[in-house]
């Protein structure tokens, strides 16, 4: 079979760039795929040397020259993926969707385009009112679509506020999933939401992949060293992109509640730093500046020795776009006790394996989990073996790529959807 697989690529500022190197070592070999990106430069050195690798620009003249069997698209909620887009409506194709909640992104691809902020830095100029109105109306034209009676309210909510929480309660991926033959997600949570909000739709769960890698003892004390970190001191630590939804000023109030029970408490965050500036005010404001090392985004193979070097990892999200997260199923799989928060499409994780706190009353909750865990190591060894044993079992390379192959083959023997009462904005899918 011959593949399209079109997704941001490492270093893009999303974790399923990261995702996406891993599924395609996995699928290497198995069907002829081409990768299309939409980005401008590329760590190569992470991906397969026997795929041949593309910008999206060329994805539909090489589809109208050769037609592929198949297209994959993975979809998230961050600007990296606004380029699937078009060539999502104009080759239907796999859908998998990394997050429910496709809004705040998608919003953005209107309402931050060129024309909709010049109109925005200058609203009484008649001639950059009219560039930015094809902008918006589509934007208001996809609102309507997913959500008639709420769409002008929501419309105008969006342009005149700065909040970001009512996109969460409207997801609008409606459009993307009708637009495809199948739409893969991680969990059952997505699933079922998925299916409620399009009850055509062929939804399916793959699992993600996620396995141990080997660090050798050394590697970890000295990179805990390196950091200033001593060998009997309590490491909490946070991964993955440290964005606001990440809950990290949560995470360092129960670390700065904590301290003055666990004078050797440290707090350790990995990942790459919208606001670095405002971080390091958080952090002193907090009293916790001193305790705390702050990396950054570090290379890819060092994160394993990374997750290592904290005893115990506080991974929170609220709000939630429902995803499964990568950088979550990392850490179990190195054996880490993970404090979560208590969340539905979390489902999938056995209790015995992590710890969930409450999102309700979230400080006190983790305060509480970082001192029962910091001072019971039995109880860390615990949670770190049914971690790593979940993972192992429900999360392995070969059920991940299996489970691609699978849907691979159901979304290839599909025809394509036939067109609804879309927008007008919205691409014709070509016929081949």
């Amino acid at each position: 079979m011959r593949i399209a697989f079109l997704t941001p690529l490492p270093p893009a500022p999303t974790g399923i760039a990261d995702y996406a190197a891993e599924v395609l070592s996995l699928l290497a070999g198995h069907h002829e795929i081409e990768v299309f990106h939409g980005q401008d430069r590329l760590e190569a050195d992470r991906l397969p040397r026997s795929l041949a690798i593309h910008h999206a620009a060329g994805f539909l003249p090489r589809h109208r020259a050769r037609p592929y069997d198949l297209a994959v698209y993975q979809m998230g909620n961050a600007v990296a993926h606004a380029f699937l887009y078009e060539p999502l409506a104009r080759v239907p194709g796999l859908l998998v969707l990394h997050d429910l909640v496709l809004h705040h992104a998608r919003a953005r691809a209107f309402l931050e385009s060129e024309e909709a902020l010049a109109y925005a830095r200058d609203p009484s100029d008649p001639a950059r009112r009219a560039a930015a109105l094809p902008r918006l109306r589509a934007y208001r034209d996809e609102l309507a679509y997913s959500y008639p009676a709420q769409a002008e309210r929501l419309f105008d909510a969006h342009l005149a506020t700065v909040g970001d929480l009512l996109p969460y309660a409207y997801p609008l991926f409606r459009l993307p999933v009708e637009a495809s033959r199948v739409t893969a997600v991680h969990n059952q949570f997505m699933a079922e939401a998925v299916r409620a909000e399009v009850p055509s739709a062929q939804a399916l769960r793959i699992p993600m992949a996620a396995r141990a890698a080997a660090v050798a003892p050394d590697a970890v004390h000295t990179l805990r060293a390196s950091y200033g970190i001593e060998r009997d001191e309590i490491v909490v630590g946070c991964f993955g992109l440290l964005t606001r939804e990440k809950r990290i000023e949560t995470v360092a109030r129960a670390v700065a509640r904590a301290a003055p029970h666990l004078s050797r408490l440290r707090l350790l965050l990995v990942g790459p730093v919208a606001d670095r500036s405002a971080l390091d005010a958080l952090l002193s404001r907090l009293g916790v500046a001193a305790r705390t090392v702050v990396t950054g985004r570090v290379p890819f193979w060092t994160l394993p020795a990374h997750i290592e070097a904290a005893d115990l990892v506080v991974h929170l999200r609220y709000p939630t776009a429902r995803e499964t997260s990568a950088a979550l199923l990392r850490i179990l799989a190195q054996g880490r006790p993970v404090i979560v928060s208590d969340l539905e499409h979390l489902a999938d994780i056995p209790d015995d394996a992590v710890l969930r706190v409450d999102v309700t009353g979230e400080e006190g909750a983790v305060t509480r989990a970082i001192l029962r865990l910091a001072e019971s190591p039995s109880a860390r060894r615990r949670l770190a073996r049914a971690a790593r044993a979940f993972v192992e079992r429900e999360h392995s390379p070969a059920r991940c790529r299996d489970g691609y192959l699978a849907a691979f083959e159901t979304a290839s023997q599909l025809p394509d959807p036939a067109r609804g009462a879309w927008p007008p904005h919205w691409p014709r899918a070509e016929r081949s």
